[in-house]
């Protein structure tokens, strides 16, 4: 005799498409703060409520935590940086290498100078991606330290216009 399945009961503010895939599947919508099996979450309720409560096996969450640690560039970078620094500082020279895959990035302007030292010793094309934009607003390429002279001081300054 098969498993009987329960409703899948959801969660969200939206209503756009998600909330007509899930409504469309037959899952029922809760108004309940804690008993749901999936919430399509703003980002605002992570920060504000997730870090806060415990989540049953069950239930699934559209965001993680910390999540910004992994979809900000600059904080990725920083995450996977230390990562490979602790492996190399634990003796872990093999496990560290599989960090080599990332391309040499520097945070503006905390690591200006390094990157000063780098650009004058391989020169090339660089990518410049801005501080807290997305969808690839504000990406531009640079060859020459003077097209980015404002970055040294402030990583977010205004994006030039597309």
């Amino acid at each position: 005799m098969g498993r009987r399945r329960h409703s899948i009961r959801f969660r969200t503010s939206f209503s756009n498409t998600i909330y007509d895939v899930m409504s469309g599947r037959g899952w029922k919508e809760t108004d309940s703060e804690t008993d749901w099996d999936l919430h399509w979450a703003e980002r605002e309720w992570v920060y504000e409520v997730f870090d806060t409560m415990h989540l049953e096996p069950h239930q699934r969450l559209n965001h993680f935590r910390n999540g910004r640690e992994l979809c900000r560039k600059d904080l990725l970078v920083k995450n996977l940086k230390r990562m490979k620094r602790g492996l190399q500082r634990d003796g872990q020279v093999d496990q560290a290498r599989a960090y080599d895959f990332m391309p040499l990035s520097f945070v503006l302007p905390r690591e200006y100078a390094m990157f000063v030292e780098e650009f004058k010793r391989s020169g090339g094309v660089w990518i410049m991606k801005p501080i807290g934009s997305a969808q690839g607003r504000g990406i531009f390429l640079f060859s020459r330290l003077s097209e980015i002279s404002e970055w040294r001081t402030d990583p977010y300054r205004p994006l030039p216009d597309q």
